[in-house]
C-alpha cells in the first residue's frame, strides 16, 4: 500500500489510541471551537477505510444541510490534502463515499428516521452530538459494531454526560481547545480569545471547552410538555452560516406551547420553502419574520405564506416571555439547547440587561412570535 503523509494534532493521536484500544467502546470528545476534534475524527474514518476492507461508517448529524455545510466539507477537504478525493466514488444524491478497499463513508442525518433504523454500522461518528436525541442515539448504538465517536461542545445538560456516567468503564473522555490545533494562525487565536470580552460563559464553552455557569441565564422557567391548544402563529429568524430557526407557538388556556418546525444552517430561500412545504407549514396563520432579511419574507409571500414584520423590541419581548407559562416540545433539541445557554452579558464583573448575540436563533424566533401575537391581539373591550 502507498504511505501517506497525515498532518494531524494531538487529538488525533489521542482518538487513534483509543480506538485500537478494544476495552474502550465509546470515544467522547469534548472541546471548544477550532480545537480541531471533528477534522482529527475525519482523518481518523478515512484512515480505518483505507486500511480496513468492507467496513460500514455512518457520519450522523441532525440534518443534511448542516452535514453538507460543516463534516462532509470537512471530509472532502482532507481528501483532497490527501490527493484521494475522486469524484467518481462519491455518490452525492445518497451521501455515500466508496473507498477502493470496499470501505465506505455514509452522511446521515437524524430527520431521516428510515436511515437510522435500516442498516448496522462498524463505526459511528455523531457529530454536535448534543443536537440529537437521546432515542436517536439509542437506535444508531445497537446496530453498530465496534466503535461510537461523538463531539460537541458542553452544554448544561445532555444525555452525552449520563452515557459517560452509565458506560464509564467503556468510555473515555478526550477535552480538547483551540491550543491543541497547531495548525491556527495569529489571527484565528485572537478571534477565539477575543470571546472573554463577549461572555464569561461563551469564553469558557467555545475557548475553553469548559461547560458553562448558570446564574447568568435569560429564562429559567420553560418546562417541556407535548403541544396542547391550537396553533396561533409561527416565528422566523433568518439566518444563513447561523441557523434559520422556524417555530409554531399553540396557546391552551392562556399557556404557550413551542414546537421548533425548521432549525438549519446553510439554507437558502428556495431550500427554506421546499422545507416549508415538506413540513407543511400552515399558509393561513401568521409567520412573525425578522424583517432584516425583506427578499426572504418576500419569496415566502410568492408561495403564499401570510409574512409579517416582527415586533423585535428585545427587552419587552423577553418580558413578554417571562410573564407566560412557557412549554417546549421535547423533540425540540435546538430550542432546548439554546433555553440553557440563552444569558445576559456580563460588563465588569455586573450581570447587564443585555442578552448575548450567540446561539439565540430559536430563542430569537420564540420571542418573535410570542410579543408579535400579543402586540397584535385584538383589545378586548366591556360594553356597561
Amino acid at each position: 500500500m502507498t504511505e501517506l503523509e497525515i498532518r494531524h494534532t494531538n487529538i488525533f493521536t489521542k482518538n487513534l489510541d483509543a480506538f485500537n484500544d478494544n476495552n474502550i467502546r465509546f470515544i467522547i470528545n469534548q472541546g471548544g471551537t477550532r480545537s480541531s476534534k471533528t477534522y482529527s475524527i475525519v482523518q481518523l474514518l478515512i484512515y480505518y477505510c483505507l486500511t480496513n476492507t468492507n467496513k460500514n461508517v455512518s457520519v450522523i448529524r441532525q440534518s443534511l444541510p448542516t452535514i453538507r455545510g460543516s463534516v462532509l466539507k470537512d471530509f472532502v477537504e482532507v481528501m483532497n490534502d490527501l490527493k484521494l478525493y475522486d469524484e467518481n466514488n462519491h455518490n452525492k444524491t445518497d451521501n455515500v463515499y466508496r473507498f477502493p478497499t470496499g470501505s465506505r463513508i455514509s452522511f446521515i442525518s437524524t430527520d431521516e428516521p428510515q436511515k437510522l433504523r435500516g442498516k448496522k454500522h462498524d463505526v459511528i461518528f455523531i457529530n454536535e452530538a448534543n443536537e440529537i436525541p437521546f432515542e436517536a442515539f439509542i437506535q444508531l448504538n445497537i446496530r453498530t459494531m465496534k466503535k461510537v465517536i461523538i463531539d460537541f461542545n458542553p452544554s448544561e445538560e445532555s444525555w452525552i454526560n449520563d452515557l459517560m456516567i452509565r458506560e464509564v468503564e467503556k468510555t473515555i473522555l478526550i477535552k480538547s481547545t483551540y491550543k491543541d490545533n497547531t495548525f491556527l494562525n495569529r489571527e484565528q487565536i485572537k478571534e477565539i480569545e477575543a470571546l472573554i470580552n463577549v461572555d464569561d460563559n461563551y469564553y469558557r464553552i467555545y475557548c475553553l471547552g469548559e461547560f458553562p455557569i448558570t446564574h447568568k441565564r435569560v429564562y429559567t422557567h420553560f418546562q417541556i410538555s407535548d403541544v396542547k391548544g391550537s396553533l396561533v402563529c409561527y416565528g422566523i429568524d433568518f439566518g444563513y452560516n447561523h441557523p434559520t430557526a422556524l417555530v409554531a407557538m399553540y396557546e391552551y388556556d392562556g399557556e404557550y406551547y413551542f414546537d421548533e418546525i425548521i432549525y438549519e444552517s446553510f439554507l437558502t430561500s428556495t431550500d427554506l420553502v421546499q422545507l416549508m412545504e415538506k413540513k407543511q407549514v400552515a399558509k393561513d396563520v401568521r409567520i412573525y419574520c425578522d424583517y432584516a432579511r425583506p427578499e426572504i419574507m418576500q419569496e415566502l409571500s410568492r408561495w403564499k405564506y401570510r409574512t409579517y414584520k416582527a415586533n423585535k423590541d428585545v427587552s419587552d419581548g423577553i418580558n413578554t416571555l417571562k410573564s407566560k407559562k412557557i412549554y417546549i416540545t421535547p423533540s425540540s433539541i435546538n430550542l432546548l439547547n439554546e433555553y440553557k445557554l440563552y444569558s445576559w452579558k456580563e460588563k465588569q464583573n455586573e450581570i447587564s440587561d443585555e442578552p448575548i448575540k450567540l446561539n439565540d436563533d430559536g430563542m430569537d424566533a420564540m420571542r418573535y412570535a410570542l410579543h408579535s401575537f400579543k402586540k397584535n391581539a385584538p383589545v378586548k373591550m366591556k360594553i356597561y
